[in-house]
């Protein structure tokens, strides 16, 4: 009998395959250009997640290239990925991984620009929503904040659909790169009704939108705040719309159905 039981767990160990991709230790070669703080934090971001796909490797690399060093200015950096297996842990493949880097020329920024912009005419009030100034080390996250920000004044205009291509330009000669940020505002939307789930009607009294103003998400977003303060005022689980493209209006229904998220009075669920 025990010898019966020792060969059935044996083959159940047997059948645990190991899946999903660690890496136990990350390397740098090459021209790197960064220094041994941020090299070590870049390791330690990757070594953090546990990877799958056949593609791992080409994913990593991408990584590296836009979080170590797009942000750091290095916008042209070459890098190639080496992997070594070892023992699987934990059910889970093990991996060194050497990344080689030919970091390139580093970029300042010389100028952003906007194309097709109507709804705001005033170009420096949309530069100014970028925090990089001409001449600073050409940030990534500071352009992809910026994006952010230009979408956030657009929405607060109506423009519920509003997107932007940043197309970027460079001169090698002077190392200084060029943002050009093509515009799609879409159309401008107006309310057509607002609805609560899972609180009193009265609630919407703090909100200073009513049927047929145009949307503005900065006042929805200090209404959720108000009585939804630890939550993301831009989850679709909580603002919901519902847009009808051919007449530009939007019906909003905010889900307040948790009541561990509300900040409102008793009494009103």
């Amino acid at each position: 009998m025990l010898r019966a039981l020792l060969a059935l767990a044996a083959t159940a160990m047997a059948g645990q395959i190991a899946t999903g991709i660690h890496l136990q230790e990350v390397h740098f070669t090459g021209d790197t250009r960064l220094d041994g703080v941020h090299l070590k934090k870049c390791a330690s971001d990757l070594k953090s997640q546990i990877y799958e796909g056949a593609n791992w490797t080409d994913y990593l690399v991408g990584r590296v290239q836009t979080q170590c060093l797009v942000d750091k200015g290095y916008f042209k950096a070459a890098v190639k990925a080496s992997t070594q297996q070892l023992p699987d842990r934990n059910f889970t493949h093990q991996f060194v991984i050497t990344f080689d880097i030919d970091a390139g020329p580093r970029y300042r920024l010389g100028r952003i620009t906007f194309k097709d912009n109507h709804a705001i005419g005033d170009t420096k009030a949309m530069r100014d929503l970028f925090p990089i100034k001409d001449g600073d080390i050409l940030d990534g996250k500071a352009i992809a904040k910026g994006l952010e920000n230009l979408r956030y004044a657009y929405e607060e205009l109506g423009y519920i659909n509003f997107t932007s291509m940043p197309s970027p330009t460079f001169d090698d000669a002077k190392k200084l790169g060029f943002l050009e940020v093509d515009v799609d505002e879409g159309k401008k939307f107006y309310i057509s009704s607002i609805d609560i789930l899972g609180a009193d009607p009265q609630v919407l009294k703090d909100l200073p939108l009513k049927p047929g103003q145009v949307y503005n998400l900065r006042l929805i977003g200090q209404f959720l705040r108000k009585h939804l303060p630890d939550v993301d005022v831009n989850d679709p689980r909580i603002q919901q719309c519902l847009l009808d493209e051919r007449r530009g209006t939007v019906a909003l229904t905010f889900d307040f159905r948790k009541p561990d998220r509300l900040n409102v009075r008793p009494g009103v669920l």
